[in-house]
């Protein structure tokens, strides 16, 4: 997992992190307390759209959350989309056990969600879910 993810260069940073906060790669800066805090993130729906995603800082909004599928992403805010850096946020659960596996995705531009997201549930998939 760590080299497929330290491969994922497009990724402006990534983590995977297990249901207690435990990093299990991480590739880029993510404070450990924003992965913590991630953690609730399907807990409620419109908490996490009104509050957003922050990550080193920075407020990124929530555009689609789909708890069944167990994502959730969105952008920052800018005027020219070339700009904004999107994230996406995924759970998965872990074959061997069914624990809940998290991983955070950051990319810019000229990647885009419609990229970037099907990538990392390729790589949740792969990584997550079948081993």
């Amino acid at each position: 997992m760590e080299r497929a993810l330290k491969e994922k260069t497009e990724w402006t940073r990534r983590a995977v992190f297990d249901s207690n906060g435990k990093v299990l790669s991480m590739e880029g800066s993510i404070s450990i307390q924003d992965l913590k805090g991630y953690l609730t993130a399907f807990n409620d729906k419109d908490t996490t759209f009104g509050n957003g995603f922050n990550i080193d800082g920075k407020n990124y909004e929530v555009h689609r959350f789909y708890e069944d599928d167990g994502l959730i992403y969105g952008r920052t805010h800018s005027v020219d989309p070339r700009d904004g850096e999107g994230f996406c946020f995924a759970r998965a659960k872990r074959g061997t056990t069914g624990e809940w596996i998290y991983a955070i995705i950051t990319y810019k531009f000229p990647v885009l969600s419609a990229k970037a997201v099907p990538e990392l549930q390729d790589f949740m998939r792969q990584f997550v879910c079948n081993q």
